[in-house]
């Protein structure tokens, strides 16, 4: 299945989506941090961080293979 210039777009934003809310997530672990919790803190920013990789990867995985692979992701 050749790649579409619309299935490229939404995987796109939906990867940029995605990123912005673990984002937030990340903020909130270094107030964590900040507050003295730094053990919790830096658990959860490394969490967030591997969720955005793993989240990029399976959705490009999905779109070169044309198969759904964010099922497979929230598993």
């Amino acid at each position: 299945m050749p790649l579409s210039p619309r299935d490229s777009f939404d995987a796109v934003r939906d990867v940029a989506v995605h990123s912005v809310e673990k984002a937030s997530d990340i903020v909130d672990n270094a107030a964590d941090i900040i507050r003295g919790d730094v053990g919790e803190g830096i658990s959860g920013i490394v969490h967030n961080s591997v969720d955005i990789g793993t989240h990029a990867v399976a959705t490009v995985k999905s779109i070169i293979t044309g198969n759904d692979a964010d099922s497979d992701a929230e598993a």
